[in-house]
């Protein structure tokens, strides 16, 4: 039961490390693409919110990326780096499970004085 609880535990603390990766890189992303907006310039910026519907896949998302705030990026960066930092956790703590050390056998005293007075 104790190795199936430690690989749960190395499982469980390996996925968060990983979401909170995914989400520190998606809102790296976000920072970058918001950067590149604000250094294009303005009138291609506001030709491009013209015709939104005809740009391509990447100004859309860029362009999408510059309307959100920067309260929302922060909070989901640090969302991201607890959920680094508590995966990290659940992760080491998996192999430092231990179980009993000495099992005491049925029907024996666990303690020497005793056997040798009975």
């Amino acid at each position: 039961m104790l190795p199936l609880l430690r690989w749960l535990f190395v499982v469980l603390g390996g996925s968060l490390v990983g979401v909170g990766l995914a989400l520190h890189g998606q809102v790296a992303l976000a920072r970058h693409m918001r950067e590149e907006v604000d250094r294009t310039f303005v009138l291609w910026r506001a030709l491009g919110q013209a015709t939104f519907a005809f740009q391509g896949g990447e100004t859309r998302m860029a362009l999408a990326m510059k309307e959100v705030p920067d309260e929302a990026l922060r909070e989901s960066d640090r969302a991201a780096w607890v959920l680094v930092a508590v995966g990290g956790l659940i992760t080491l703590t998996g192999p430092l499970l231990r179980g009993r050390r000495g099992k005491a056998k049925v029907g024996k005293s666990p303690d020497p004085a005793r056997r040798l007075r009975g």
